[in-house]
């Protein structure tokens, strides 16, 4: 009997150890931290931070930088990360900045009821790199389209070239349902031959194994892809029905000089432009996706932004850069645009060579004309503006006096004594005529 109560006792000891045990890991657990560090790429240090686990992500004041403006925070995988974001491991997170003379266009985020996604700021041209996926409890997030009349789906690497606002579309979560199999009166089960009639054989009833399901449908995971030249990305095939007995697919680019694909749908962009890279099933249905490359980066080097035909600097030279990961782009891709340099009644003329462009001014006669000018290689695109100064200018015109230009000369009409600021590119003769 004192045996049994001491085996007892062992026994409850070990017990309560393993509970306690247990209790003491759960809270180590739940007391678990995550490590965020900051790289903030030549802005004001910022702090490590830490992060309870099944917590999200605070985060700090937004670094500064002399001459930059902050645009967000990526993680090593260049994927934007705000708050809300919820972390499961230690991270660094990187910040992204733009020049003030770079335009910037805003993406925002209609969840439609799924977890909040804040504002996106990305520089204009640039990839598009999306943030992870929103949750919504009972749906499953399939993918973001453009909210407006026509939904267009939006994908990573998409070239967005003005603000504009992406939807979350949505599946609604099936609760997989129990399978249970009946019997009942109806139900035609294989019989064995009746003693009565040894002749007799038995009913059999074909296997699934037995039977060829065709496929009849084919999609990909993406309708459009854009790809950086030089870089590749994986298109996926969804077959139809999920059981097909031959889901073999075949793999084809409509010009694969310029975005080549495997036989596993990886596709490669080799050089500048599009291709249509197309899946085909052994029955023959096809799914198809456009894949366009574009160029990392244009900027553009300009010598003097302001000339005049009267003043010291009568032109200006611009000069194309461009980051191609190092692929040299051909002249016959570089489109130069500027409406305000044709005819002979144009502030300024423009004369282009490849990477480069000459603008030459021309008479303007009053104010300060504007020639806006873009450079645009395949889908990327890059402006800037040059200002041409006039002969004569009259400006700070006090009330009542009135300007106005009339064969290579500028009249001035007022009455009582007046203030005017006159600048000039040319020798100027003044004349008077009073008038009673």
């Amino acid at each position: 009997m004192k045996n049994k109560k001491t085996v007892i006792a062992i026994v409850s000891a070990i017990v309560l150890i393993a509970i306690i045990a247990i209790v003491v890991m759960i809270i180590m657990k739940n007391n678990k931290k995550y490590t965020i560090t900051f790289d903030t790429q030549g802005g004001n240090k910022i702090e490590a931070i830490e992060v309870k686990v099944n917590e999200t992500l605070v985060l700090p004041k937004n670094p500064e930088k002399e001459g930059y403006i902050f645009l967000h925070w990526v993680d090593e995988e260049d994927k934007p990360v705000s708050n809300n974001f919820k972390v499961t491991k230690d991270m660094k997170l990187i910040a992204k900045w733009a020049e003030p003379t770079q335009e910037l266009i805003t993406i925002s985020f209609d969840t439609d009821g799924g977890s909040k996604i804040e504002d996106i700021v990305l520089i204009k041209g640039e990839p598009l790199k999306l943030p992870d996926n929103p949750i919504k409890d009972g749906y499953i997030f399939k993918n973001w389209v453009s909210k407006d009349e026509i939904e267009i789906p939006v994908y990573d690497d998409a070239l967005l070239s003005e603000d504009i606002v992406l939807k979350a579309i949505w599946e609604k979560e099936e609760k997989k349902k129990e399978q249970t199999t009946t019997t009942n009166k109806n139900d035609k089960t294989p019989q064995t031959p009746s003693q009565g009639n040894q002749n007799e054989q038995p009913t059999t009833t074909p296997t699934p194994e037995n039977q060829n399901v065709e496929v009849t449908d084919i999609s990909l995971n993406k309708n459009s892809l854009g790809l950086i030249i030089g870089n590749s990305d994986t298109l996926t095939a969804n077959i139809t029905p999920s059981n097909a007995t031959n889901k073999s697919v075949t793999w084809s680019s409509s010009n694969s000089s310029i975005i080549s694909v495997d036989n596993s749908g990886k596709v490669t962009a080799k050089a500048i432009g599009s291709a249509t890279i197309t899946a085909k099933t052994a029955n023959g249905k096809e799914a198809s996706a456009t894949v366009t490359s574009d160029v990392k980066n244009i900027t553009l080097t300009v010598g003097n932004q302001t000339i005049s035909k009267y003043g010291t600097i009568t032109s200006t030279n611009i000069t194309v850069n461009i980051d191609a990961n190092g692929y040299n782009v051909p002249d016959s891709l570089i489109t130069w645009s500027a409406p305000d340099t044709s005819g002979y009644t144009a502030p300024a003329y423009m004369s282009t060579n490849g990477k480069t462009a000459t603008v030459t001014a021309r008479d303007v006669w009053s104010g300060t004309a504007s020639v806006p000018i873009t450079v645009k290689i395949n889908n990327k695109q890059v402006k800037t503006t040059i200002y041409v100064e006039s002969a004569i200018n009259i400006s700070n015109l006090s009330n009542g006096i009135n300007s106005y230009e009339r064969d290579g000369k500028l009249y001035c009409t007022f009455s009582g004594e007046k203030s005017l600021h006159l600048q000039s590119n040319i020798d100027v003769t003044w004349q008077y005529s009073k008038t009673f």
